[in-house]
């Protein structure tokens, strides 16, 4: 394998001194022969961003080129006056998308370019960054990219770009588009600029930032920034796939930087993490490498698999729940944030059972394991949302996660809702799920008719209802179902306005006549005739 010096440094921060480095060195190495052209070699070098190359002859290690060696070889090559070596053809990644305006719906696309202009003017370059460029690499032909969440990121190129350039860029752009609302975040000044249901737009969100670079005090804590180059704010990114800029100023429009081989791992279906350490300091990149790789169809690169298990199996996030105070923002709001996306999604049920054969929900307790009870209630709860919630009224992908964390001991559920920062409702639940389960057990144990099943479960809301039915024991199960489907829904043939055209004078009583003749139109004692009705209150009750 091969460590670099940045990322051992990052280790040594981190209070990894004594630990071994296979966990940080990478094992995907990038090698040439002997035989290897120089050309060859400076392609090698500016597809992977590597500065680095062993030189291998028959499985044994005999040498190394640095790019500080290919730069003296050329600066040799031109003191001599010798013609310029020509590069051999390899394959090499797209360096430019020719007609983006092509990809991207006309609007947005103007939109875009407005941006581009004052950045020019004020001699900057706005490249158009992340996701949006691997979308538009991974698009048809004939087909465009419907961008709703936009990421822009300002660099000089002959004025420097400072912390406010996106701040003046997005004033500059609300001037023009008013109807949007602009908002400034953070002590590093990013511009967002939203459209809210407008009637050009729809929803579109716009976040314009300068080129920065970032540093992780200690794991899991929020990143501290500074101002820096296109090439170190890509750098910075999560995955080669993700770290792509798209040029939108006119000159040079369409340039493509790629400065870490992102564009053939798109080729390549593969989702590969950029630095050894980065799972070390932020774990919610876990959970989006486990996304990215279910919705886009791709897998894990093996190394970058590795490096999360290492991650995991370090430790480092235990001590979170160890009494450790730090504020760790990256298993609180943000990783709350990822499994919002992954719960909701389409693919939910792939990506939790990949982040269990990862054993990644260890970032949410130390305890928590998918095994197959638990499995099988996450997708029972998933049938009874379908059946009784069509409409999404509630949130799915809470309740989905609220079945995960039952799993834990009500100290530890607690906890963990506390720290995702999920709702009072939701900590609710999980806290009192234990004794509403005994509670209705106890009520049910001997009586399960029609009526004392509505009696007992009629006092609880919907979602409370829907945690017990997945967690519980199958008898109560059945009840909760059978009260939903059909129970629920019964109604007293009689209302308050019929007892008193019978003669009773309204009072207190009515709900217990009332209760009586739900009671008795449940179990079948009487029809919903309201004659029979009638018949059982002069029967019972006097007027």
């Amino acid at each position: 394998g091969i460590i670099s010096r940045r990322d051992l440094d990052i280790a040594l921060h981190h209070g990894f001194n004594h630990a071994p480095v296979k966990g940080y060195m990478s094992r995907n190495l990038k090698t040439i022969t002997p035989d290897t052209s120089i050309g060859e070699i400076e392609s090698i070098m500016v597809t992977y961003d590597v500065g680095r190359l062993p030189v291998i002859r028959d499985n044994n290690l005999v040498g190394i080129v640095t790019r500080t060696d290919i730069l003296r070889q050329r600066h040799a090559d031109w003191d001599l006056g010798s013609p310029q070596q020509k590069i051999p053809q390899r394959k090499k990644p797209k360096s430019f998308l020719t007609k983006p305006q092509h990809l991207i719906p006309d609007l947005t696309w103007k939109l875009l370019t407005k941006l581009a202009t004052s950045a020019e003017a004020r001699g900057w370059n706005l490249y158009l960054v992340g996701g949006a460029v691997r979308d538009l690499l991974l698009t048809q032909e004939g087909e465009k990219v419907e961008l709703q969440d936009i990421d822009l990121v300002v660099d000089g190129f002959h004025n420097s770009a400072d912390v406010s350039a996106g701040v003046e860029l997005g004033k500059a752009l609300q001037a023009k588009y008013p109807q949007a609302r602009l908002e400034v975040h953070g002590e590093f000044q990013t511009a967002a600029l939203l459209w809210h249901n407008d009637p050009i737009f729809g929803n579109l969100a716009i976040d314009i930032a300068t080129a920065r670079t970032e540093f992780y005090p200690y794991p899991a804590a929020n990143p501290e920034v500074e101002a820096s180059s296109i090439r170190q704010d890509l750098y910075r990114r999560d995955f080669s796939i993700n770290a792509l800029a798209l040029r939108l100023n006119e000159s040079r429009q369409g340039e493509l930087l790629d400065f870490f081989g992102g564009v053939l791992d798109l080729e390549s279906r593969q989702v590969r993490v950029l630095h050894a350490n980065s799972f070390i300091e932020d774990p919610t990149r876990i959970y989006r490498a486990v996304r990215f790789a279910v919705r886009l169809g791709f897998t894990i690169e093996p190394q970058t698999e590795e490096y999360i298990r290492y991650a995991l199996d370090s430790g480092v996030y235990d001590s979170f729940f160890q009494g450790n105070e730090r504020k760790a923002p990256a298993l609180q709001s943000r990783l709350k944030t990822e499994l919002k996306y992954i719960l909701q999604a389409d693919y939910w049920q792939s990506a939790l059972q990949l982040l269990s054969r990862l054993t990644a929900l260890r970032c949410l307790h130390p305890d928590l394991k998918l095994d197959s009870q638990l499995w099988w209630q996450i997708r029972l709860v998933d049938r009874f949302l379908r059946r009784f919630d069509p409409e999404h009224s509630l949130s799915h992908w809470q309740m989905r996660l609220e079945v995960l964390l039952s799993y834990l001991a009500v100290a530890d559920r607690d906890r963990v809702a506390k720290n995702l920062q999920l709702s009072t409702d939701s900590i609710t639940r999980l806290n009192t799920l234990n004794q509403v389960a005994e509670e209705v057990k106890a009520r049910l144990e001997k009586d399960i008719s029609p009526s004392q099943v509505v009696k007992c479960l009629r006092q609880y809301q919907l979602p409370m209802l829907l945690l017990l039915a997945a967690t519980t024991c199958q008898q109560i199960r059945r009840l909760i179902w059978s009260y939903l489907t059909t129970w629920a829904e019964v109604k007293s043939p009689l209302d308050g306005n019929d007892l008193k055209a019978m003669g009773y004078q309204p009072s207190p009583l009515y709900k217990e006549m009332l209760d009586s003749l739900l009671s008795a139109r449940l179990d079948g004692v009487i029809s919903d005739n309201p004659e029979a009705a009638k018949d059982m209150l002069k029967k019972y009750y006097k007027s």
